[in-house]
């Protein structure tokens, strides 16, 4: 695979990962908030109340896993059973592997588009707490997937690359 595409497609996966730690730490922060709120604050007799910041941490936790997996599936690190794969031949064992993250990429591909029409049909409803159009949760899904099958289709052609080089 083209050496330039590959880089630019780990520069956007390391913009993903720095969204990825900024979104667990604005977690963490909220939650945060959220106990002091609700459990500190009366025992001081202040009682008081933020019912968003459960919602957005909720909301930031969809977009954490669907970005993580997309990470992952540039790494190769999604669950696998690779028993197969590591019985079979050299030759046997590298077509079975593409034929996999083949498969692998065209479902993230159906979820994408799947995940863009559920997105554009949940664009009307609004979250109860932090009242946003829910178009901004549902696409964390489309997103998520679509750069999972980009990122499994590029770990897919560096590795018969890699597997090809090796061997010759």
């Amino acid at each position: 695979m083209n050496t330039f595409l590959t880089s630019l497609i780990d520069r956007l996966n390391f913009i993903v990962r720095i969204l990825i730690g900024l979104g667990l730490l604005c977690m963490v922060v909220l939650i945060s908030l959220q106990v002091a709120v609700r459990f500190i604050l009366p025992k001081l007799g202040m009682p008081a109340g933020l019912p968003w910041t459960e919602e957005a941490a909720r909301y930031l936790m969809v977009w954490v896993i669907f970005l993580g997996g997309a990470i992952a599936a540039r790494h190769g690190l999604l669950i696998a059973v690779t028993a197969l794969i590591e019985a079979l031949p050299a030759v046997p064992s590298r077509l079975l592997r593409r034929a996999a993250l083949t498969l692998l990429a065209g479902i993230f591909i159906a979820m994408a588009w799947y995940g863009w029409q559920w997105t554009l049909f949940g664009a009307d409803e609004i979250s109860p707490a932090l009242t946003l159009s829910k178009f901004w949760l549902y696409l964390a899904m489309p997103v998520g997937c679509a750069l999972a099958a980009v990122n499994t289709l590029v770990l897919m052609f560096q590795n018969g690359e890699t597997q090809e080089a090796l061997t010759a």
